[in-house]
């Protein structure tokens, strides 16, 4: 960041945003995955929220903001110097003058100079403003963080969204392919007056429920890239067809350490925290200027400025007398304002009651963290839990389900146990995605409130 640089240079956003139609939006101001794109990871992904997200790169620019804020108070230290400049062209007609005096008398005069203010003590007042208005670019700062750790949250739980919903449309097509298959062989069956109709007509309406799964899920995966495609900051918020998605690869990363471990780091790294933080110090610095309300303002001035003046009579061209001064002069000025209905203290019992509620912030952030490091260590020993169970369930009703098949098949069960075994497959399939992309969902959660990333 250029402290001196004559503008504040940063990317044009699309001029369609401010028109009415989408299809104003040009070619050239869209924000898209890079061309060469073929196969859409999570690092990826997030690479390219953390580079366009809009409210993201919103909270970079506040961070600038702030410390220009920053650095002007740093002002407060330097003189002011002003410089000024006049004239003045006067005409006066007396009302009653003797006969040998004209009728108008002119004066003409040109001046200018340069007023130097500068203040040397003001009761440490401009000192604490600095320092709050520092500590309020570091809060910025945290606040920039922070919106970076939701981010990468949002981020994930939305990626994670689709693998669950493309797992969900592989176990509706292999469900539909399943019922598929037994209509087919159980219609030649009614045909040769082995079964009866209600057998194929049994895994038709199957397949048709499959395939109205495979329509929600079919829904739910467009969806899901549609929320990741905002993150990312996509102005077509979606993500091409052509772009694929790697299966589920589990972070290689454990949380069963002692929870301790976990608060600490928490507690060291959490930027939402620092927030709470630096709004505590900002209102002691606050506290402090007030105090310096009470004592006196010291400043030195000094000034150098010349005037010119002309005198006539009658017509302008025609002086009758001219004058030029130089001046300077320099001094220094106290001020003590010792009574002004008593603001300046209720000022400060302002800031007192401020800086009381924002050590009582801090307090409340403080358990919120913990307790939400508690929880997502909590919510991921579940997930590990649940994933470990689901694994061993699918095996026992993938085995299940064969069996009754080949039962079916031979004629050794009846149609009821058949439907009732596939439903046990589907429902153990998707219990085990899910407590996949959960457990997937409790890391990035832990990441975040661990503030790790």
């Amino acid at each position: 960041m250029s402290v001196l640089q004559g503008c504040y240079n940063y990317p044009a956003v699309p001029d369609a945003v401010n028109q009415s139609a989408y299809s104003e939006l040009r070619k050239e101001q869209q924000k898209l995955i890079p061309a060469d794109c073929r196969v859409m990871t999570l690092d990826l992904a997030e690479q390219i929220a953390v580079a366009n997200n809009p409210n993201y790169l919103s909270a970079g620019h506040a961070v600038n903001a702030a410390w220009y804020r920053f650095y002007g108070s740093l002002s407060t230290y330097m003189p002011s110097v002003t410089a000024g400049y006049g004239f003045s062209d006067t005409w006066l007609q007396p009302t009653q003058a003797p006969a040998i005096q004209p009728n108008k008398i002119n004066s003409y005069a040109v001046g200018g100079g340069f007023d130097v203010q500068w203040m040397l003590f003001n009761g440490l007042v401009r000192e604490f403003n600095m320092l709050a208005a520092k500590h309020q670019a570091k809060q910025t700062e945290a606040l920039d963080r922070d919106a970076r750790r939701l981010l990468l949250l949002s981020v994930a739980n939305a990626y994670n969204n689709i693998l669950l919903a493309r797992e969900n449309i592989r176990i509706a097509e292999a469900d539909a392919d399943f019922n598929q298959k037994l209509f087919d062989e159980t219609e030649l069956k009614y045909k040769v007056g082995e079964v009866s109709l209600s057998e194929p007509l049994n895994f038709k309406v199957k397949y048709n429920q499959a395939l109205n799964q495979l329509i929600i899920y079919r829904y739910a995966y467009s969806t899901a890239k549609y929320v990741l495609a905002a993150l990312l900051g996509l102005t077509e918020s979606d993500i091409p067809s052509s772009v694929e998605f790697p299966p589920m690869a589990p972070k290689n990363v454990q949380y069963s350490s002692d929870v301790s471990i976990y608060l600490d780091t928490a507690l060291a790294n959490r930027p939402d925290l620092d927030v709470y933080r630096e709004a505590l110090t900002i209102a002691n610095y606050t506290v402090w200027s007030r105090w310096g309300a009470f004592l006196p303002t010291i400043t030195a001035n000094m000034y150098y400025g010349y005037l010119r003046t002309n005198y006539g009579e009658g017509r302008r061209t025609q002086w009758a007398a001219r004058s030029q001064d130089r001046s300077f002069n320099y001094g220094v000025s106290a001020s003590w304002n010792l009574f002004n209905g008593g603001q300046d203290w209720f000022n400060l019992k302002v800031s007192q009651a401020q800086l009381a509620q924002s050590q009582l912030d801090v307090v409340a952030k403080w358990i919120q963290v913990v307790e939400e490091v508690r929880s997502a260590q909590n919510t991921y020993r579940q997930s590990i839990e649940q994933v470990t169970l689901f694994e061993e369930t699918l095996g026992l009703v993938q085995k299940t389900r064969d069996l009754v098949e080949e039962e079916y098949k031979a004629g050794n069960t009846n149609l009821t146990r058949v439907n009732q075994a596939q439903s046990d497959l589907v429902k153990a399939e998707a219990d085990l995605a899910s407590s996949r992309v959960n457990l997937e969902n409790a890391k990035a959660q832990m990441e975040a409130a661990i503030g790790s990333r």
